[in-house]
């Protein structure tokens, strides 16, 4: 018999060391009142919640910075009690708005601190952190840390198409979709995505829109990006242009498509579709590409379900 696994999810969070070279590093470690130690920001999935999410989220709860996910550093499985196993996935990540040192210490973190990534192994009180670490300065001898973000999505749960008698174009969401769609948003935000591109399909676009109506960011539509009628053609170049120009945003960008198109938008961007082709996204799921200098640094999946 299988033992229970605790999904969690932490991000180390990154910034370039004042003073110092491109490559010195300062990360965020927090202290535990409880355990009386020092550790990465972590902590368990929320029901519902995707891990991304859950790693950004805890970020903020420990430390009082929001922050971006960049490339996934690794997983680690290990047994946290007598029988119980916990899986957490950890991201690198960056800071985006809030100040560590304005923490206010409580009964679960009463310290937080940024210190360099010397300081930061010998500071952190488990082998399994120093890991995670590990993985964060692999990344940065690889060149690897500081790449472009591509989100590749499927929209969501669509009205029927058998019922629908109207321009293909106009199907909207069903209501199951929409509440898929409001999931999306905080998925979106935890990469910090700031580009928005759709096919113009209004199913597409209302994919994006709770994301897009909360940060006020325009939808770009695409026709190039569109199902393929039946008879029509298959319109492979078109498709390469678009996610083309959707790699060449240097801030994060989501480009959301029809299950039929997305094994050509993600071989256009140099990503093994087949997988996908064989083990098709459900609504509202996506693939994460971590890119630089066109090289394919990282690549994600999750599924909304």
């Amino acid at each position: 018999m299988s033992r229970p696994v605790r999904r969690a999810a932490g991000a180390l969070v990154w910034r370039p060391a004042p003073g110092g070279a491109p490559t010195d590093l300062q990360v965020l470690l927090v202290h535990r009142t409880r355990h009386d130690d020092w550790t990465v920001p972590k902590g368990k999935m929320e029901r519902g919640e995707l891990r991304p999410v859950t790693a950004v989220r805890e970020v903020e709860e420990e430390t009082g910075v929001t922050a971006r996910l960049g490339v996934p550093l690794l997983e680690l499985e290990y047994e946290y009690t007598a029988g119980r196993m916990k899986n957490v996935a950890y991201w690198a990540a960056t800071p985006v708005r809030g100040d560590a040192d304005a923490y206010e210490p409580n009964k679960e973190i009463d310290g937080v601190e940024w210190l360099t990534v010397a300081k930061a192994h010998r500071r952190l009180s488990y082998d399994s952190d120093r890991r995670v670490l590990d993985a964060l300065t692999e990344r940065v001898a690889t060149g690897a840390l500081e790449t472009r973000t591509l989100l590749v999505v499927r929209h969501a749960t669509a009205r029927p198409r058998q019922r629908w008698r109207r321009e293909p174009l106009a199907r909207p969401l069903s209501a199951r979709g929409k509440d898929e769609a409001r999931r999306l948003r905080p998925v979106l935000g935890a990469y910090g995505v700031h580009h928005l591109r759709s096919s113009a399909a209004l199913r597409c676009a209302q994919t994006l829109s709770p994301y897009a109506d909360a940060l006020r960011r325009p939808i770009v539509l695409d026709h190039r990006l569109d199902e393929p009628r039946e008879g029509g053609p298959e319109k492979r170049r078109p498709v390469a242009e678009a996610m083309e120009e959707a790699m060449a945003h240097k801030r994060p960008v989501a480009v959301c498509g029809h299950r039929p198109v997305l094994p050509r938008m993600l071989g256009a961007v140099g990503v093994d579709a087949s997988a996908v082709d064989a083990d098709p996204l459900p609504a509202a799921g996506l693939v994460v590409v971590h890119h630089r200098m066109g090289e394919i640094h990282a690549i994600e999946r999750h599924d909304a379900h």
